[in-house]
């Protein structure tokens, strides 16, 4: 998992079956990397986030390469 911050929603008219009814959100790392994750939890822009890569039991032939699994409270260094 990474952490990312929500920084925007990605709109699109046309998009393969497996994507209809899913929020995309536009991500990013804290390196200014982007990345484009459909979101599983209900977060908005500004939320920081995890982001993690489909597990092995994913269905196959699905598209999705980055899902949002957490809303991010806060993070303790030590």
């Amino acid at each position: 998992m990474r952490l990312y911050k929500v920084v925007g929603t990605v709109i699109s008219q046309e998009k393969e079956a497996c994507l209809t009814g899913k929020k995309l959100l536009l991500c990013e790392a804290a390196d200014g990397r982007r990345i484009v994750a459909v979101d599983m939890v209900g977060a908005g822009v500004g939320s920081d986030v995890l982001v993690s890569r489909p597990s092995p039991a994913s269905p196959k032939g699905e598209l999705i390469d980055e899902w949002i699994v957490g809303i991010v409270d806060s993070v303790a260094e030590s």
